[in-house]
């Protein structure tokens, strides 16, 4: 099976500009409209959907929205997916998708920093959403650590997923060097990957080849 693989994070044209010319497509691109070093404003967003490869799919990241915060983004060039990344409801994430024709991702924190932190209902979720994002939290922050999280942790969600015939995504800490054993030991559907494709904080082309190579290579290895 290929996994999905999402490069989140963008900010610039310049980058989508780059992977165009070394031809390097990830299934997903994600743009951050939440508070974050890599936000960006509706007015930049309107020029980088210019440049998205035909075959990748848009995400954009929000934190609790309003149905009105969508809509400016909408507006200025549509997305293929919102990404929630807050305390959205199940309700929330269907009038999502039913006022804005999109697929919905909805992201649970996983929290390195409470030892019995409760798993949220996830069948209040079934047939509100299209992809489960697992990330890592630690404290004042959802997601966008750039630290793994305990691994062994996804496994609720991961039967929950398939059981709803969703696609899971890992986030959180993954780099050419471990996104093989966390495909291979665990086997997600895909990674969300942002701070590891990176170098000093803009997107580098080696580092996102690489991942590329090691996670064919471990698509190779599971139809041989």
């Amino acid at each position: 099976m290929k996994p999905l693989l999402k490069i989140c994070g963008i900010t610039d044209t310049e980058t989508l500009v780059e992977m165009s010319a070394a031809e390097l497509s990830p299934d997903q691109l994600g743009f951050v409209f939440a508070e974050s070093r890599r936000r960006i404003e509706v007015v930049q967003w309107e020029r980088l959907s210019l440049l998205i490869p035909g075959v990748t799919k848009t995400a954009g990241v929000f934190v609790n929205p309003s149905f009105a915060d969508i809509t400016t983004v909408f507006k200025a060039a549509p997305l293929d997916i919102v990404q929630l990344h807050g305390d959205e409801s199940p309700a929330f994430c269907r009038e999502v998708r039913e006022r804005f024709g999109c697929a919905v991702t909805k992201t649970f924190s996983i929290r390195t920093y409470a030892e019995n932190s409760t798993q949220p209902e996830l069948a209040t979720y079934t047939g509100s959403i299209d992809y489960m994002l697992l990330d890592t939290a630690s404290k004042g922050l959802r997601g966008g650590t750039g630290k793994t999280f305990d691994w062994e942790r996804m496994a609720p969600y991961l039967a929950w997923s398939r059981t709803q015939g969703i696609p899971l995504l890992v986030a959180g800490g993954i780099n050419a060097d471990n996104v093989s054993d966390l495909l291979m030991q665990y086997n997600p559907d895909g990674v969300d990957i942002s701070s590891g494709a990176e170098t000093n904080g803009k997107k580098d082309m080696t580092k996102m080849r690489k991942i590329i190579e090691r996670m064919r290579e471990y698509e190779q290895s599971t139809v041989e």
